[in-house]
């Protein structure tokens, strides 16, 4: 039985022996950069929805889910809004696991659940 054979197109570098270190991390830079995830950018009514909800959900002391880019994709987190930096830019929401900050440029989109 042979072992499945790994194209040139498919793995550059399996299929090569004189491949320098250096340019094989250059190669893995590039293709990581091609897969990474892109967040849409808001427009300043788009922020501004998404930041009337997040301190309508404050003085309702309602629950909300926040979906926002943490560098590496989406992340969501549920809880109520403690605390609204101004500042900062930032919201900060008490989760059952404890507090999470969310900077206000990172938002993607914002629920209220109850």
């Amino acid at each position: 039985m042979h072992p499945k054979s790994t194209s040139k197109k498919d793995n550059l570098f399996a299929a090569s022996r004189f491949v320098l270190p250096e340019h094989r991390e250059m190669y893995l830079r590039v293709k990581e950069a091609q897969t990474r995830y892109v967040p849409p950018e808001l427009d300043a009514d788009e922020l501004a929805e998404l930041s009337g909800r997040i301190w309508q959900a404050s003085q309702e002391k309602a629950e909300i889910k926040i979906t926002y880019y943490d560098g590496l994709g989406e992340k969501q987190v549920k809880g109520h809004v403690a605390h609204t930096d101004p500042v900062t830019h930032r919201v900060k929401i008490r989760t059952a696991e404890g507090v999470e900050w969310v900077p206000y440029a990172h938002l993607l989109r914002v629920d209220t659940l109850s």
